[in-house]
């Protein structure tokens, strides 16, 4: 087995597909990426049985073969190299791999390729095809408040939910949550209800270049193909809590404030809070939101105040402030409405001005306050 590339050319590639490498397995072999050489098309996969991953490179290919290779060593090797023209030469009956530049010569050890798994059979039952910036959107919008409590499996990624011609996605930790939907003219595709891992997104929206990105599913998978990318993930196959049924319909007290203003104010005055329970206090009148935190253990405290616009009586309402920054963190708008009921109860935060095509709905959940 033998093709030259480029290290810069293959550094993109092995940054993508290293993201779907397990750091720790008790399957050495799935710390391998597996190099597939077919004429001047190198594709290169890599697996953690949930998920995987395929991207094609093209090369100039001398000797066609297989081989798995050690992922971690080859991109530390790959990574140091200035961007240069590199010689794979591949012995597949001892899996010998040397690697040829113009100043050095890099040996090293692979598995035989018949070891890698293989990847399950596919046979999509529905698909979508999105354009690149509105999946990218979807996933920004909702992955970041996904539960990583492994007794919650079905909290641990995306609920994708068909809303007539809309579809809807939703993410939870318990703690916060979000309601993203997109709004289309046409039917979205989907049939039923799924659960996509948070990290089979996370990797699906580093990847992303441009262009158009096809979804398709099937009982147990969901595949996503683009810019000669494939990943292949399982789906979670777990019934998705009732979200609509902690989303308050009364909350009557409506805040409006500047998002990049608030989400300052909360980052500098965060520094002052508790260290254990990194709680601030926002408290709100008609004329300003006062953001405060202290640290009675180390006896540091810290308020600034910001404009608003609200017209119900006084509220004091504590929140947890890393929850609270991820909310406004994840909003694009130049203002926010957050609508609140009581101290105890969950506030609600969305866009001032939606856009046409979304509608966007997070919620984060109070914490009390110190008496």
């Amino acid at each position: 087995m033998k093709f030259t590339t480029t290290t810069g050319e293959l550094q993109r590639v092995l940054n993508k597909v290293s993201s779907v490498v397990p750091t720790k397995s008790t399957m050495p072999i799935l710390e391998n990426m597996l190099f597939d050489l077919l004429n001047n098309a190198l594709t290169i996969t890599a697996t953690d049985l949930d998920i995987s991953q395929t991207i094609s490179l093209e090369v100039k290919g001398t000797e066609d073969g297989k081989i798995a290779i050690p992922s971690k060593r080859l991109l530390d090797t790959v990574r140091a190299l200035p961007d240069t023209q590199v010689i794979f030469t591949i012995d597949t009956t001892t899996n010998k791999i040397k690697i040829t530049t113009g100043n050095g010569e890099y040996n090293l050890t692979g598995e035989n390729a018949k070891e890698f798994p293989s990847a399950p059979p596919f046979k999509s039952t529905e698909e979508i095809t999105f354009e690149s910036a509105v999946i990218k959107r979807i996933i920004q919008r909702t992955v970041f408040a996904v539960s990583t409590d492994e007794l919650r499996p079905a909290m641990m990624g995306v609920l994708l939910q068909p809303k007539g011609n809309d579809l809807r996605a939703v993410s939870t930790d318990g703690h916060r949550l979000v309601k993203f939907t997109y709004k289309s003219e046409k039917p979205s595709g989907l049939k039923r209800d799924i659960i996509i891992p948070a990290k089979a997104l996370n990797i699906v929206s580093k990847s992303i270049e441009g262009g158009e990105v096809k979804m398709s599913m099937n009982d147990t998978h969901v595949k996503f193909e683009f810019d000669k990318i494939m990943l292949v993930s399982r789906l979670i196959d777990e019934t998705y809590p009732n979200y609509e049924s902690v989303i308050p319909a009364e909350n009557d007290k409506t805040m409006t404030v500047d998002r990049e203003q608030m989400s300052s104010a909360v980052r500098r005055v965060a520094l002052y809070a508790s260290a254990t329970t990194h709680q601030i206090k926002l408290g709100i009148t008609k004329s300003a939101l006062t953001v405060s935190a202290q640290d009675i253990d180390f006896g540091g405290e810290a308020k600034e105040k910001i404009e608003c616009e609200y017209s119900s009586d006084d509220l004091d309402i504590g929140f947890n402030s890393g929850y609270l920054n991820d909310i406004l963190s994840h909003l694009e708008a130049k203002q926010v409405t957050f609508k609140f009921s009581s101290p105890t109860r969950a506030g609600i935060v969305s866009p001032s001005g939606e856009k046409a095509d979304e509608d966007v709905l997070m919620l984060v959940m109070p914490v009390r306050l110190n008496a």
